[in-house]
């Protein structure tokens, strides 16, 4: 930072601060005005309405957006909500197919990332990630493909969120929120689903109450399949209990404890990138140098060892308590627990040799002992301010985290590409992995974090919020293979804040616009080796405006924005000395995005999403070029979909279709080798019958030949499912 811009800097986060502090009055001076709660207990508010377009996903509390329980309508910046009604009529099974359906979002299951993110251009670890609204440090280990049917809703925050989710989340937040007990409503919901690749999912949903102040509800899901790959089986199991007490009007308490499982013997690691003269069956589905292609001959085959494994076990305990102190001062505790463990032990990467014609390949084995606890505190107002509706939060947060990781690198026998004699993952010897390392990290979080929002007037409402962060890291790292032992500790330090505000310009229609500074570290904190360590975190900022309306009756539901993310201190080469990595590189994106939902009549709906993006690098050298213009790796420049449905009058039965088109993308910085865009049409009936749902639904109908994400190699691509179909039936009680 210049010496120009740090007077600037400052006199911005001094007008926040200002800004904060004179609206939060004292109980004493304020009018008392109803405090929205937000305790598990309480079931958010849907609106039906026949034949709209579903406007309540604009009207509803959400805890990704804001610190003061603002309904996305209400929030400076764009909020997706995709509730667990949505995921069942479009056929969302899990979380990675709930985030490639919202408008500016891309996510793959790139196996050492289950679930990794891509979003407004800026992938892997820059978002934010939580179950419940306990955020997790350093998303990107934590994050893994869930079974939607666990999930009441899953809360997606575009831009940077620091002041929500903390260091680290600089191009949004995901909020997993699972399905909360109901007072007084005894209800049940059964699944079960089965479809191609002998892919099985079945769930119960029960919710009980335990006398008028008290309930209970629990989710059991199970999933298997085969798999569209050779050898690829995987399972997956997911259970949550919450509990929800309110013993008095004005107290309240909550917990939860959410167990989730996943293994995927010998995963799918990717195609291998091989030469066009060697291919049997070349495609156009990359475009690389040195002729190397995708062969379509070879797509089902599995690279990986016999014996491969990712395996991860997930314990996430909850418990709250709320308690209104007036009517318009509300105290809220958290207390957290998190532990997991994970295991990945596999030949990952595939490079072809031109000397022998085979693949080369390495091992990787990785372990993870990582748990943490986490404590917060808040003090929330609601009410009335000189005769202006005036929602104020302010609280603490302490995190301690710890993660134990075996690492394990090598290599391993190479194999033919048509006709792979896999072998066995090594035994955990020197000879075997060139590098072996034992990690052990400790990060102890504290934050302070303060929100405001006051409406100036009904139809302006203007807000600001600010978060100071201290992270301090200590690392000890063991090379079981010279016996040598380093140490190193580090503390970071940021302050992120925003302001922003909308304007009601009609009863339905709403503009906002925002500005926002936030930080992210140059790499995993918890993996970081000595060299990483030394550097600070990278900082960014982000402006975005745009409209939110619903009209027509409530028939039309439509959302756009446009907005610019900038990111300096990234990782480069030092140009006057290539073989030096330093801080100094950055990155941009601006983009657009679009997002229309309308009931054309009582029975046809249509709607649709689009997002276009220009990101690029505006610093960033490697050792041997000028990377500056390049556009980062797994970011396409546009995507969209389009979707219908049309319910009969005269039986209980729903058609609908969609079309989605990604555009290509890079699995390079050099931008080098790209893959080609893809277009999947999807299709579906869906009957009532005997109290539930029966569907029927196709996928990628013309079974294109396509790949959805780039992994650690850039010449591995992972190509995605061909057409499949699956039938499922959803019965509530």
């Amino acid at each position: 930072m210049s010496a120009r811009q740090a007077p600037a800097r400052a006199t911005r986060r001094m007008c926040v601060a200002v800004l904060l502090a004179s609206s939060a009055t004292p109980p004493a001076f304020a009018q008392e005005a109803p405090a929205q709660s937000t305790s598990a207990a309480v079931e958010l508010p849907t609106i039906a309405v026949e034949g709209s377009a579903s406007p309540s996903n604009l009207d509803v509390p959400n805890s990704v957006g804001s610190l003061v329980g603002l309904t996305p309508r209400e929030t400076p910046a764009t909020v997706n909500i995709v509730t667990q009604k949505d995921m069942q009529e479009k056929g969302l099974r899990t979380v990675v197919e709930t985030l490639n359906s919202v408008p500016g979002v891309t996510s793959g299951n790139l196996p050492g990332e289950p679930a990794v993110i891509s979003m407004r251009g800026f992938s892997r670890a820059a978002t934010g990630y939580a179950i419940d609204g306990v955020r997790a440090v350093d998303p990107l280990i934590v994050a893994r493909d869930y079974d939607t049917f666990s999930f009441e809703r899953i809360e997606i925050l575009k831009g940077p969120a620091s002041v929500i989710q903390g260091t680290g989340a600089l191009a949004g937040a995901v909020n997993l929120v699972t399905k909360q007990p109901r007072l007084q409503e005894t209800s049940a919901e059964g699944l079960i689903s089965y479809g191609s690749f002998n892919s099985l999912r079945t769930g119960i949903d029960v919710n009980a109450p335990i006398g008028p102040e008290a309930a209970v509800r629990s989710t059991l899901s199970y999933g298997q399949s085969d798999g569209y790959i050779d050898d690829t089986n995987s399972r997956k199991v997911g259970l949550t209990t919450s509990g929800a007490y309110a013993p008095t009007d004005r107290l309240s308490f909550s917990g939860s404890v959410n167990y989730f499982h996943d293994e995927f013997k010998t995963p799918y690691q990717g195609i291998p990138l091989i030469p066009r003269s060697v291919a049997r069956d070349p495609t156009n589905l990359v475009s690389a140098p040195n002729g190397l292609v995708v062969d379509r001959s070879i797509r089902d085959q599995n690279y990986n060892v016999i014996n491969g494994l990712m395996e991860s076990d997930t314990v996430w305990l909850r418990g709250g308590a709320e308690y209104k102190l007036t009517g318009s001062w509300t105290l809220k505790n958290e207390l957290s627990f998190f532990k997991a463990d994970r295991i990945w032990a596999n030949s990952e990467d595939f490079t072809f040799n031109a000397m022998s014609g085979l693949l080369d390949r390495t091992t990787t084995k990785i372990t993870h002992d990582h748990q943490f606890w986490s404590e917060r505190a808040t003090a929330a107002h609601d009410g009335m301010i000189g005769g202006f509706r005036n929602r104020f939060s302010a609280g603490v947060e302490y995190i301690d985290t710890a993660l134990q990781s075996d690492r394990r690198f090598g290599t391993t026998g190479a194999v033919d590409p048509f006709n792979p004699s896999r072998g066995y993952f090594p035994a955990d010897t020197a000879a075997n992995f060139a590098t072996r390392q034992d990690f052990d990290s400790a990060l102890k979080t504290f934050a302070v974090f303060a929100e405001n929002a006051i409406n100036l007037t009904p139809d302006w409402l203007v807000l600001a919020s600010i978060r100071h962060e201290s992270m301090k890291l200590d690392r000890r790292i063991d090379d079981l293979n010279t016996g040598a032992m380093s140490r190193f500790d580090k503390t970071f330090e940021d302050l992120s804040w925003r302001i922003g505000t909308v304007y009601n310009v009609t009863p339905g229609t709403a503009l906002f616009a925002q500005y926002n500074e936030a930080a992210i570290p140059v790499a995993t904190l918890l993996l970081s080796n000595t060299a990483n360590g030394r550097f600070e975190l990278s900082t960014g900022r982000s402006v975005e405006g745009g409209i939110k309306a619903s009209f027509w009756s409530d028939r039309v539901v439509a959302t756009a924005s446009v907005y610019q993310i900038e990111q300096d201190n990234i990782l480069t080469r030092d140009p006057i000395n290539p073989a030096l990595t330093v801080q100094g590189g950055s990155q941009r994106s601006r983009g657009i995005e679009l997002d229309v939902s309308v009931a054309l009549t009582e029975q046809w709906k249509a709607g649709g999403n689009a997002s276009f993006i220009d990101a690029e690098f505006t610093e960033l050298r490697s050792a041997s070029r000028d990377l500056r213009g390049n556009r980062p790796v797994n970011v396409p420049a546009e995507a969209f979909m389009i979707w219908t449905s049309y319910r009969f009058a005269q039986i209980p039965l729903t058609i609908g279709a969609s079309i989605q088109r990604v555009g290509s993308f890079y699995t390079d910085t050099a931008n080098t080798i790209e893959v080609s865009g893809r277009t999947l049409l999807d299709a579906w009936l869906a009957y009532d019958i005997a109290g539930g749902t029966l569907r029927l639904r196709g996928r990628n109908l013309t079974n294109a030949f396509y790949a959805d994400w780039s992994g650690y190699s850039s010449t591995q691509v992972y190509l995605g499912a061909p057409r499949s179909f699956d039938v499922s039936y959803n019965i509530k009680f």
